[in-house]
């Protein structure tokens, strides 16, 4: 089950076009002199991108007791945007989107700039 997320994911990949990670880091676009370090030498790291859409805490006798059909409520309102982690770590705020039939995401935000109003 997990190689089919993969590959679903794979695809997805093939069909949004991706941000230009330079410019989501902040990276200066002006000619830099040779030899000087940019994201260039990081590009090809591989990261791990987690949507957390929410969470909530609940005992080891509530967890165990839970059947099929039940709902277990979280903490996060509806409406508000999902956490976009690297690496275990909150790099934005995002909206899941549709596209082309797949699911995609918005960013609202990262970390290092303020939030977009639509």
């Amino acid at each position: 089950m997990m190689s089919n997320v993969q590959t679903n994911a794979d695809s997805m990949m093939d069909d949004i076009s991706m941000l230009d990670m330079g410019e989501l880091f902040g990276e200066d676009k002006t000619e830099k002199p040779a030899g000087a370090l940019g994201m260039d030498m990081f590009r090809d790291v591989p990261l791990t991108v987690t949507l957390e859409v929410s969470s909530t805490e609940v005992t080891l006798g509530e967890l165990s007791g839970a059947e099929a059909g039940d709902v277990l409520p979280l903490d996060k309102p509806i409406g508000e945007p999902l956490d976009v982690k690297v690496n275990g770590v909150l790099f934005a705020k995002a909206e899941v989107v549709m596209v082309n039939g797949k699911y995609g995401l918005k960013f609202v935000s990262t970390q290092n700039s303020p939030t977009r109003h639509a």
